[in-house]
């Protein structure tokens, strides 16, 4: 299987476009790439964080225009930036399919990909650009629909994708992080066959091994962000370069590559 995951799209709305970075530009480039080297992947899976303020309609009709120009199938979930309702109105409820949450399952290559909407409930402070809180959340419903994917998926390898890191990563952003995130990892674990848990959301690529499971975190579409690493902490934003995950998939192995 060949799976490709792009986060932190971050596309802006007319009035912001002017002052702000070319992130549409880099959308489009990133269809490119995609079309020219990875036309045979199985699944492009866009994880969350599409728009910068998921109030606007028009980013997200933007965004679906430049899906008319993928050439691979592809499955969206939306992150903390993006406001569901806005969204499902643009997209007429497509990648909705549990109990209005903006999640699904694909198979392919002998794999199932599960994709989760981990956005919070709890709205964001007035000074924040994003739709809702920062951090991650996934409810009894959320948990529930993920119980009986795990289930029907027995013996099958997964991959896991959702916008919010599971793991505390030891950086600025870590309370940003899945909020009660055991009630996800115990599942996995569980399960036996996850074989790797891909997110976004802090714009840096990072990878962790917890309970048996692989944890990869993808820097964004838009851009990404360095930190340097000690007693003070120092995070940096830098307008590139923006990355997309290429994985890789057999029998045997699951490789993720990075491609900036």
């Amino acid at each position: 299987m060949k799976l490709i995951v792009l986060s932190d799209l971050h596309l802006l709305a007319q009035v912001d476009r002017a002052s702000g970075p070319d992130n549409h530009g880099r959308l489009e480039a990133a269809i490119d790439r995609i079309n020219t080297a990875y036309g045979d992947a199985d699944l492009v899976v866009f994880a969350g964080d599409l728009v910068d303020r998921g109030k606007h309609l028009q980013p997200y009709e933007d965004f679906r225009a430049a899906l008319f120009r993928l050439t691979p199938r592809h499955a969206v979930t939306i992150g903390n930036h993006d406001l569901r309702d806005n969204f499902l109105e643009v997209f007429d409820g497509a990648h909705c399919y549990s109990d209005g949450f903006v999640q699904s399952v694909h198979d392919a290559g002998g794999y199932r990909v599960i994709i989760l909407d981990s956005v919070s409930d709890e709205p964001a402070p007035a000074h924040f650009r994003g739709a809702r809180a920062s951090h991650g959340q996934l409810c009894a419903m959320r948990l529930a629909w993920l119980d009986t994917q795990l289930e029907d998926a027995e013996g099958i390898p997964v991959i896991v994708i959702l916008h919010h890191p599971p793991l505390q990563l030891s950086i600025t952003s870590d309370q940003m992080a899945l909020r009660e995130p055991e009630a996800l990892i115990s599942r996995l674990a569980a399960h036996g066959g996850v074989r790797h848990v891909i997110s976004g959301h802090i714009h840096m690529t990072t990878t962790s091994f917890h309970r048996g499971i692989p944890f990869t975190t993808i820097a964004g579409g838009a851009s990404t962000t360095r930190e340097d690493f000690g007693r003070i902490k120092n995070k940096h934003r830098k307008e590139g370069p923006a990355q997309m995950a290429v994985i890789l998939a057999d029998e045997t192995q699951v490789t993720v590559h990075f491609d900036n």
